[in-house]
């Protein structure tokens, strides 16, 4: 019958699809896991200090404002713990900073690997981002762990609320990381002023203070930066008590959606030119 739809060979096809998918999602997994395991022997494999080094990181930070701290006669600006509050925002900081500048050379570290058909330019930077998930999401949780084991503070008040806050500057961190890795392989000079705005976000994210403590014309400024509300959302999952009315979920929002969508039509445009850098 003219116009008749043959329903068992469209779901055939369908069936078909469905199965290229997922084994083209499969063989993707497979090269970034690859990639990870690549990434953790370079980085970690040839010295044994690699591991301790992602850890103590935050804990040198912490005790050199502690030092600060006692020698300034200032308090604990929430809850009962120092060491708790700094750790709350050091950890963060640095996992989003770490996510960052690993992110950023994950394709001048891999540029060989492209020479392989499975894998893709956006495969190098997700790979290198994923490990230093893994990694910041260890260290915080040995971190916190350790100082409620000593007395530094209680159960958190909300762990998802906590994940929401890293998963957001990890997306941060990846695009923005994964941006200027592709830009930098054009315009080499960049990665000699990135030290900048990160010495800034540094000093202008809330780590050792709050931000609604601030006087109102530098708070007015602090919220821009989308880093103080993800280390504020992480400190809101922790303490029990604790809202921010800088706190701007909309705002963390956007700029986690639109940092991993500038990031994937960055890697778009350039895939071919950087295949030809290679």
């Amino acid at each position: 019958m003219r116009g008749a739809v043959d329903v068992p060979a469209l779901l055939c096809l369908r069936d078909d699809t469905r199965r290229m998918f997922r084994e083209a999602l499969a063989s993707q997994g497979r090269v970034i896991l690859a990639l990870i395991l690549r990434e953790a022997r370079t980085r970690y494999g040839r010295h044994k200090l690699g591991y301790l080094w992602a850890l103590i990181e935050p804990f040198l930070h912490i005790g050199m404002f502690m030092l600060l701290f006692s020698y300034m006669g200032r308090h604990v600006a929430l809850g009962d713990s120092i060491p708790m509050f700094l750790a709350t925002g050091f950890a963060t900081y640095i996992g989003f900073r770490n996510v960052l500048n690993r992110t950023r050379g994950g394709y001048n570290s891999n540029q060989g690997l492209l020479a392989f058909p499975p894998v893709k330019v956006m495969d190098v930077f997700v790979g290198r981002a994923l490990l230093e998930l893994a990694t910041w999401i260890t260290v915080t949780s040995i971190l916190m762990t350790v100082l409620i084991a000593f007395g530094h503070g209680g159960a958190p008040r909300s762990i998802p609320m906590m994940l929401m806050a890293i998963f957001a500057l990890f997306a941060i961190g990846f695009g923005v990381g994964t941006f200027i890795g592709i830009l930098g392989e054009f315009v080499p000079s960049l990665a000699n002023v990135l030290g900048i705005p990160l010495r800034l976000l540094y000093l202008m994210s809330g780590i050792f203070y709050l931000p609604e403590a601030m006087a109102p014309a530098f708070r007015d400024i602090l919220i821009w930066n989308p880093v103080m509300h993800g280390i504020t959302l992480f400190r809101m999952g922790y303490y029990e008590y604790y809202d921010s009315f800088a706190f701007d979920a909309n705002y963390l929002l956007i700029w986690s959606i639109a940092a991993v969508f500038i990031a994937l039509v960055a890697e778009r445009v350039a895939r071919k030119p950087l295949r030809a850098l290679s």
